[in-house]
């Protein structure tokens, strides 16, 4: 069973010794600054590998935000591992709760710059997208944007972000989110997929779960990846998604006519919807209205994985997971 630890807990087990601390983040990222005495191990690289990159038990994982780590985790229980913990939070946690990070010396101030950078991004995109994202979203904002004639204040007034976060996310500077995405689609009316379409659909796409394209919430706790060729306007979407436990994920109103189909791969999930709550266990599967506000929770001590089919009124309405 994957245990979930606060950083004051994951502090403690590992002054006590005898714990493999592993950072599933990319080597770059871990050698900007680390938890002390991790060590790096791509998810991509554990994913490939994991029973001769996990030669012992007593595993704590850690990554940016504690869902990738969770993933590890995961990954680590299927091979046989019994003692297996997350870092909740990851390393932003880690640094918040006021605990040391490692990090060369001549990159200390360059780890400092990114920490604050990554922290700036976090407060005003409301969350992190998985690396290449981002550069997606923000060429088919500047697309979009200059198709309408809009300027930068005009969109501003229109979603409600400020023209500085809208030209950052434009350049490729900041970071995107389910919700940020959300907001930007509803202001082009287009579907939520639009914003992260790239490339040539052929006669056979393969989507590789390490290559893929995923939405990270805020804390890192809810993820979205789709299960799609992202080359456009779909007329329906499919989609991974992913909650750790002990989390929520609300979802405003989409656009009016579009449908939710969701069926439970894995643990337990409450879901609310406009007031009303329905509890699904593993196998179970609802297909709702959501033109009115829903809410994601898991209650449960393990990760709730879920696929989810949207489907719309018609072509060109906003919606998103």
């Amino acid at each position: 069973m994957v245990r979930t630890l606060a950083p004051r807990e994951a502090e403690a087990l590992i002054a006590a010794g005898d714990l493999d601390v592993i950072d599933v983040r990319d080597p770059r990222d871990w050698a900007s600054g680390h938890v002390p005495g991790a060590r790096s191990v791509p998810l991509d690289e554990l994913r490939a590998d994991p029973r001769s990159k996990l030669p012992r038990d007593r595993v704590l994982f850690v990554c940016a935000r504690g869902m990738r780590s969770q993933t590890a985790a995961t990954l680590a229980e299927a091979i046989g591992l019994t003692e297996v913990s997350s870092l909740d939070g990851g390393t932003l946690a880690w640094a918040a709760a006021g605990l040391p990070i490692d990090s060369p010396p001549e990159a200390a101030p360059a780890a400092r710059a990114a920490a604050q950078e990554t922290a700036d991004a976090v407060a005003a995109s409301c969350g992190l997208p998985e690396p290449g994202l981002d550069a997606v979203v923000g060429a088919k904002l500047g697309q979009l944007r200059a198709e309408r004639g809009l300027t930068l204040d005009a969109l501003a007034r229109v979603t409600g972000l400020s023209r500085t976060l809208l030209g950052q996310i434009e350049n490729g500077k900041a970071a995107t989110s389910v919700g940020l995405v959300w907001k930007l689609a509803r202001a082009f009316d287009v579907q939520f997929s639009a914003l992260l379409a790239s490339g040539v659909s052929g006669p056979i796409d393969v989507l590789r779960a390490r290559t893929a394209r995923r939405l990270v919430s805020p804390d890192g706790r809810f993820s979205s990846r789709a299960l799609f060729p992202l080359v456009g306007e779909a007329e329906v979407e499919f989609y991974e998604l992913s909650l750790a436990p002990h989390s929520r994920e609300d979802a405003l109103p989409h656009a009016s006519g579009t449908r939710e189909n969701l069926v439970v791969s894995a643990g337990r999930l409450e879901l609310t919807i406009d007031g009303q709550r329905f509890e699904l266990d593993t196998g179970d599967a609802i297909v709702f209205a959501a033109d009115v506000p829903h809410s994601y929770v898991n209650l449960d001590k393990h990760e709730c994985r879920m696929y989810l089919v949207m489907t719309y009124a018609g072509r060109g309405g906003a919606a998103g997971p």
